[in-house]
């Protein structure tokens, strides 16, 4: 009989203190406001890739299908380095890509502009800092549209000898080329192809949406 009144105070005693604990919780939670609590930014370095040589003075981002590639022209250097980096915590250096001045037209299209052989005078002009217009030039260049939706292996489209300027229309998708020959105008339109599998899609838990 004792035993079993010590064990009913004992149990009682217990009930008391969880009702104790979950009234405390209750009465913080009812005085927390929203004003409380608010969003932190933070930043980490999560990866990192030595690039020898200069350092790098020109840079800019294409997605293609899953792939992220990060093109890096480093000074003195008239080739781009191009780092896969659609894992950031794992970049690798994917391909060397020698073509002159680069300008993204969009996600797997680029305008490659170098002097004519015939001069010695530097690139005239770069569409990197102007996106409408640009104007005449006295040095003609060679102008090549890129297909770079695989990095690896870029395609030449199209190749525009003595090129003295050139004009974006990017609100409809069209690049207008002057040279001797006159006026050139270039339709640049994304199509969509379906995604070739490779070897992360081998190992993906998911089944892969590909040829």
């Amino acid at each position: 009989m004792n035993r079993t009144m010590k064990l009913i105070r004992k149990t009682r005693r217990f009930e008391c203190l969880l009702l104790a604990l979950a009234a405390l919780f209750l009465a913080t939670s009812a005085e927390a406001s929203p004003g409380d609590f608010y969003t932190s930014t933070e930043a980490k370095v999560v990866g990192h890739l030595s690039l020898p040589g200069n350092r790098a003075r020109q840079m800019f981002i294409q997605q293609t299908g899953k792939k992220n590639y990060l093109y890096v022209r480093q000074s003195s250097q008239s080739d781009f380095t191009v780092i896969d980096v659609t894992k950031p915590n794992k970049p690798r250096v994917v391909n060397h890509v020698s073509q002159g001045n680069l300008t993204l037209l969009n996600s797997g299209l680029a305008l490659s502009e170098a002097p004519e052989k015939s001069t010695d005078a530097s690139p005239s002009h770069s569409m990197e800092d102007q996106h409408t217009g640009l104007g005449a030039s006295n040095a003609p260049e060679s102008v090549r549209v890129l297909n770079i939706s695989d990095p690896v292996h870029p395609r030449t489209l199209e190749t525009f000898d003595g090129v003295t300027s050139m004009v974006r229309d990017d609100a409809r998708s069209l690049l207008y080329v002057a040279n001797g020959d006159g006026i050139w105008i270039v339709s640049h339109k994304p199509v969509l192809r379906r995604h070739l599998c490779d070897s992360s899609d081998a190992i993906s838990s998911a089944i892969p949406n590909c040829n």
